[in-house]
């Protein structure tokens, strides 16, 4: 018999007229999402964008299978510092896509033998670490629709006058304010 382990990861978005979205999850704080300027107006300040995020957990996940594979070849790191950056292009489609996705690491080591494992870890990751090993995959989307009357409209109306947001159960459905 094999041996898979599966891990769960949700988060939760939602929209706020006009000023973007609240992305959350179950492990860590909420934080603002904005738009990338071509539905909403111009780039919301302070707000991150979905490739942004991309780009970011794709510069995460480096650090983590990093660390690990360090970490199990004894190799003590004493620095890590790294940038990345993805370049996105719509295609004659209408579609867009990454064209490139690239991170650059910074890493400090104690000897030349360990400066050579960590090259060889390096060239390994991309085959071995997300995106490569995870984004396989097309989302499936399961939309809950719904139709709302006009004493529903005005209800939610009201909350965002005096600001409240909802709380979002298991079922993915507003169950009730916080």
């Amino acid at each position: 018999m094999t041996y898979v382990a599966i891990t769960e990861f949700e988060t939760r978005l939602q929209w706020q007229r006009g000023g973007g979205a609240l992305l959350s999850g179950d492990r860590a704080s909420a934080i603002p999402l904005g738009g990338t300027g071509d539905v909403e107006g111009p780039w919301n300040e302070g707000q991150w964008n979905p490739e942004t995020l991309l780009v970011g957990a794709v510069e995460g996940r480096t650090l983590w299978a990093f660390l690990e594979q360090a970490r199990s070849l004894g190799v003590e790191v004493l620095f890590y510092q790294s940038s990345a950056v993805a370049r996105r292009a719509d295609g004659p489609d209408g579609l867009p896509h990454y064209t490139d996705l690239i991170v650059r690491p910074h890493v400090a080591v104690r000897s030349e033998q360990d400066a050579s494992l960590v090259r060889g870890i390096f060239e390994a990751l991309p085959d071995r670490c997300f995106p490569s090993s995870m984004l396989k995959l097309t989302p499936r989307i399961e939309p809950i629709i719904d139709t709302w009357d006009e004493q529903h409209a005005a209800a939610l109306e009201e909350d965002r006058r005096y600001r409240q947001t909802w709380r979002w159960w298991e079922s993915g459905r507003a169950g009730g304010r916080l």
